[in-house]
């Protein structure tokens, strides 16, 4: 069994995340650093062969009889410019996150040093379903206001991610691939909704505590 936690360790943790509001790096910035890396690299690892082995366990699409080269190539020019909407929209969203500092590391989030206890309860708080906690107002203000920075960064994202989807769904003619081109474009509409309710829960918690927090 593990030992009883300190409340001087709880308080280590809150300090450090103090730090971080501040925009000064905890002592313990690297390790968070690392696992997280660890993690995307096992992910994409991962990634890769799932694709692989689904490659070799899907059957290949039938060939089916042109439906004539005229309306192939429509298709696949409609795809080519859905596509290069989409990759302007990400690479210009991206620079622009980058630019102005509206992507979060990971193990950069102000909550990044406190437990997985302590997470949960700052989250409650910014939702509303929670107590506010003033003696730790700052830290959680500086995270609300992470959250809609993060969720600005990333909407650009989102949508060169769809628009990839869809100009895939345009120019295909396999049934699989449609339907996988769907259920991606539900998903994604059901994560952009939830990026959209934190966001203004954010905003909302960020207004009822602190008026002089700059808006994301």
């Amino acid at each position: 069994m593990s030992a009883p936690e300190t409340d001087s360790e709880a308080d280590r943790r809150w300090a450090a995340a103090a730090q971080l509001a501040a925009g000064v790096n905890d002592d313990r910035l690297r390790g968070r650093r690392v696992r997280v890396l660890l993690w995307v690299g096992l992910l994409v690892i991962a990634s890769w062969v799932a694709g692989f082995v689904l490659a070799l366990v899907l059957p290949a699409a039938a060939s089916t009889p042109s439906t004539g080269e005229a309306n192939v190539s429509a298709r696949l020019f409609a795809a080519l410019i859905v596509m290069a909407i989409g990759l302007v929209v990400g690479l210009v969203g991206f620079i622009w996150g980058i630019r102005t500092g509206h992507y979060i590391a990971r193990w950069r989030a102000v909550t990044s040093p406190l437990s997985m206890k302590e997470k949960r309860a700052v989250r409650k708080q910014i939702n509303g379903k929670a107590p506010v906690d003033q003696q730790h107002l700052d830290i959680i203000l500086a995270s609300a206001e992470q959250t809609r920075r993060a969720v600005l960064g990333i909407a650009p994202l989102y949508a060169a991610v769809v628009l990839f989807v869809v100009s895939e769904a345009i120019v295909t003619d396999a049934v699989l691939e449609r339907l996988l081109a769907l259920f991606a474009s539900v998903m994604f509409a059901i994560a952009a909704v939830q990026l959209v309710v934190a966001y203004r829960r954010a905003g909302r918690f960020i207004e009822q505590n602190d008026h002089t927090v700059a808006r994301g």
